[in-house]
């Protein structure tokens, strides 16, 4: 018999990652009541059966307190991301981008996880969580591959930029503001399993993996016209950001995840506005393309003033959280590599002026192009509310973490 016991129950990481999945859930069943109706075929996957379900798998996945409980409910989460993946399933590209999600999450993600757990009940006799004391790095290396795979870190980020723009808009916001922080979650609880100590070769592999993966967004942003391929690599920049932060607690820094923690509040809410802000720009103007949507304030801004502020709230400038995200993870790295803090610091400004000239290139720019509807205030009302909340999020975040 397995020595199972499905018990749910919060710690104080855990509560941080269930109240992302929560406020992100709630703004994207707000923003698809009006936003789906731009799908005009009829659709093979009931959309909102399967929007409930990736949610609340996503919502028990840091309460379970057994691997075997947490890889059913993985398990659950990438089966119902990828068939919402592949809503718009009369475009093949959508087709395409759900089968490399799939093919990658089953080869890098769920069968390094599955293997891991199977070691780690052989060698401790429980799925139960607790202490990885046989085979350590072994079965670390393996819980560290699945999680980076979900988490989008280079070079297994591959499949995110085509993935996240390919659902539909309000699903993107819960993939790119949820779904892969849960693979940083999945990284604290393993290491939190062997008391942030492992081989040397792992810390530098998660802090090169972290490092490539901001390079490799710094340097794919300026390339991209679809505006959801772009917040996608900003996904892909932001989990780098996070994985510095575990980087410094491998190097001896105490306390790190109070910053992972508040960052991943932070980051979730204004990737979600970003990403549902596309699909206003898209409900709008029926384009996700930034040449085709360009000089959209001289035709509707109230959609533009919105994309406008989630790039801003992306980006981290005050008032919005991810500002003092972002300098807590400088001033982190201070402590342990003051060049790696540098650069850190200046890929926040290069990134910055990219967007930047997106805002004004495209959002501010010369032109009018067609409006085909008029915003749904379903639609402007989740973003709003999300970009209140990422001015906010930081008081309730120091509110949580004292009281818990």
């Amino acid at each position: 018999m397995f020595d199972v016991t499905l018990t749910l129950s919060l710690d104080r990481t855990a509560v941080f990652f269930v109240l992302n999945v929560a406020i992100l859930g709630i703004a994207a069943l707000v923003a698809s009541f009006r936003y789906m109706r731009i799908y005009e075929f009829k659709p093979k996957i009931p959309y909102y059966p399967t929007l409930a379900i990736f949610i609340v798998s996503m919502l028990l996945i840091p309460m379970v307190q057994d691997w075997l409980s947490f890889l059913f409910l993985w398990e659950i989460m990438t089966l119902a991301s990828y068939f919402l993946i592949i809503y718009d399933w009369p475009e093949e590209s959508v087709k395409k981008a759900g089968w490399k999600y799939f093919v990658t999450m089953h080869l890098f993600d769920t069968s390094p996880l599955m293997l891991a757990v199977t070691m780690y009940y052989a060698f401790h006799g429980t799925f139960n969580f607790g202490a990885i004391t046989e085979y350590s790095n072994a079965i670390v290396a393996l819980f560290l591959l699945g999680f980076a795979a979900k988490a989008g870190l280079f070079p297994l980020h591959f499949w995110l930029p085509d993935a996240h723009p390919a659902a539909p808009s309000p699903v993107s916001a819960l993939m790119s503001g949820a779904m892969v922080e849960l693979g940083l979650y999945g990284t604290i609880r393993v290491l939190n399993a062997v008391g942030w100590s492992v081989a040397t070769w792992i810390v530098y592999l998660i802090g090169a993996m972290a490092v490539l993966s901001m390079l490799a967004a710094i340097f794919s942003y300026a390339l991209q016209d679809d505006v959801k391929r772009l917040f996608a690599w900003s996904t892909i920049d932001n989990m780098g950001w996070m994985y510095l932060l575990i980087l410094a607690g491998l190097l001896g820094v105490s306390g790190v995840e109070k910053g992972v923690d508040y960052y991943v509040v932070a980051h979730g809410l204004a990737k979600a506005a970003a990403f549902i802000s596309t699909g206003a720009l898209l409900y709008v103007f029926g384009t996700r393309s930034l040449k085709k949507a360009k000089g959209m304030m001289n035709t509707d801004s109230l959609t533009a003033g919105l994309m406008m502020a989630s790039i801003f709230a992306l980006e981290g400038v005050p008032p919005f959280n991810l500002f003092m995200n972002k300098l807590n993870v400088i001033k982190t790295l201070l402590t342990v590599s003051p060049a790696l803090a540098y650069f850190t610091a200046l890929e926040w400004v290069i990134a910055f002026i990219l967007f930047l000239r997106v805002v004004h290139a495209y959002i501010l720019s010369e032109g009018e192009p067609e409006a085909k509807r008029k915003l749904a205030g379903s639609i402007a009302l989740s973003v709003i509310v999300l970009l209140i909340l990422s001015m906010v999020s930081q008081f309730v975040c120091d509110y949580i973490w004292v009281r818990w």
